[in-house]
C-alpha cells in the first residue's frame, strides 16, 4: 500500500448495522465504534481506514508534535503511523486494550524510534505547537497552567521538557493531551498506573523549578 494515498484518505463511512444494513433516508444510526473500523481496515476496508483517520489523527498528532518540537517531523511520524495501523490492524486485540489507545502505542513506539535514532531536537516551539495544557489541581498544576500562558514562556518550557528523562517527558506529554486517562496511558505505554502518576507528579514538580528558576534569572 503506498502510505501516502492512504493517509489521503477522508471519505465518510456510511454508517451500518449489525447486519450490513444502511440506513435508509431520514433514518438515525450509531456511528461505528472503533472495534468495527478496525475489524473493517482489517479486510482492507479504505474507508473505514479513512474514518479511522479522521477520527484519531488529530490528538495522535498534538502528541507527536510535542514530542518532536517540529511540526514537519510530528507529520512524517504520524503517516508512519497510521501507515502501521493499515499493515497490523489483524493483530489488534480487543483484549488487550482499546484501539485509540493501541493507535496511540502505535504512535509512541514510532516516536520512541525515531528519537532514538535522529534524536530531533529544536530549540524553540512556539505555544501554539506545543499545546500544553497542565489541567488539574494537585501538584501545583493550576499555577504551571498559568505560567504557560505567557507565549514568551514557550522557550523555557521546551527547555524544560527536553531536560526531562524520556520516560517521564512521555507521560507529560500523554497525560496534557487531555485524551487519555492515567489507565489509558498504562495500556499504551505498559507501565502500572500508579508509577505512571508519580512520573507525571515528579515532571510536573521539576517543570516548576525550571520555569521558575528562569523567570529568577537562575
Amino acid at each position: 500500500m503506498d502510505s501516502t494515498a492512504s493517509l489521503a484518505i477522508d471519505v465518510p463511512l456510511p454508517v451500518r448495522d449489525a447486519a450490513g444494513r444502511v440506513p435508509s433516508a431520514g433514518e438515525e444510526m450509531p456511528a461505528p465504534s472503533d472495534l468495527e473500523l478496525i475489524d473493517r481496515v482489517a479486510r482492507r476496508d479504505t474507508r473505514a481506514f479513512g474514518a479511522l483517520y479522521a477520527r484519531h489523527s488529530r490528538p495522535v498528532f498534538g502528541m507527536l508534535v510535542r514530542l518532536a518540537g517540529r511540526r514537519e517531523v510530528a507529520e512524517e511520524w504520524l503517516q508512519e503511523t497510521f501507515t502501521r495501523v493499515w499493515l497490523a490492524a489483524r493483530t489488534h486485540d480487543p483484549a488487550r486494550g482499546a484501539v485509540r489507545a493501541w493507535i496511540f502505542r502505535i504512535a509512541l513506539n514510532t516516536a520512541r524510534s525515531e528519537l532514538g535514532r535522529k534524536r530531533h531536537r529544536t530549540t524553540h516551539v512556539s505555544l501554539d505547537q506545543t499545546g500544553l495544557d497542565l489541567a488539574g489541581a494537585t501538584s501545583g498544576e493550576p499555577e504551571l497552567a498559568a505560567s504557560l500562558d505567557e507565549t514568551r514562556r514557550a522557550r523555557e518550557l521546551h527547555r524544560a521538557l527536553e531536560r526531562l528523562p524520556d520516560f517521564m517527558r512521555e507521560v507529560v506529554v500523554l497525560r496534557c493531551s487531555r485524551e487519555l486517562t492515567f489507565a489509558e496511558i498504562a495500556a499504551v505505554t505498559g507501565a502500572p498506573e500508579g508509577t505512571l502518576k508519580s512520573r507525571f507528579h515528579r515532571a510536573v514538580a521539576a517543570l516548576r523549578a525550571a520555569l521558575g528558576a528562569g523567570r529568577d534569572g537562575r
